[in-house]
């Protein structure tokens, strides 16, 4: 199962590229961006603070452009693990505005079961899943 934000209105929905069930937005037509806010990386219950962070930016903005810029900024600067971004110094400034305006929730950035399983096989040496197995040792002569 897939769960994703709709970085336009906060709600966890199915699937990172289907149209929201609130606001009926598709993608943001980065399936890279859509992907890092879905379970393939961020825990559902992060997903939903995140959806907080969103749905309070748009409680002081009604510029939707403004609004997603704003929620970006704040990934990039407080969750920099998920992305990153660089804005030119005006749009920081109006990005930064609407953010100390919002009543911003806390955020705890959990990873998803998936991605705690992917860490782990990462470390276990990329074994596959028929490799459970460990060699033979060699017979002694």
């Amino acid at each position: 199962m897939t769960w994703a934000l709709c970085l336009n209105c906060g709600e966890v929905k199915f699937g990172a590229i289907c149209p929201c069930p609130r606001c009926h937005v598709d993608s943001t037509g980065d399936i890279n961006l859509d992907i890092a806010f879905s379970d393939h990386r961020i825990a559902k219950e992060t997903l939903s603070e995140l959806g907080g962070v969103v749905a309070a930016i748009h409680e002081v903005s009604a510029d939707d452009e403004i609004c997603f810029w704003a929620f970006i900024r704040y990934v990039s600067v407080n969750h920099p693990s998920i992305l990153s971004v660089d804005l030119n110094p005006d749009a920081e400034v109006k990005c930064d505005e609407v953010l100390k305006q919002a009543h911003l929730p806390d955020v705890t950035l959990r990873p998803s079961p998936s991605a705690e399983w992917k860490a782990k096989r990462k470390g276990s040496g990329n074994k596959r899943w028929w490799q459970f197995w460990k060699p033979a040792p060699e017979a002694e002569e």
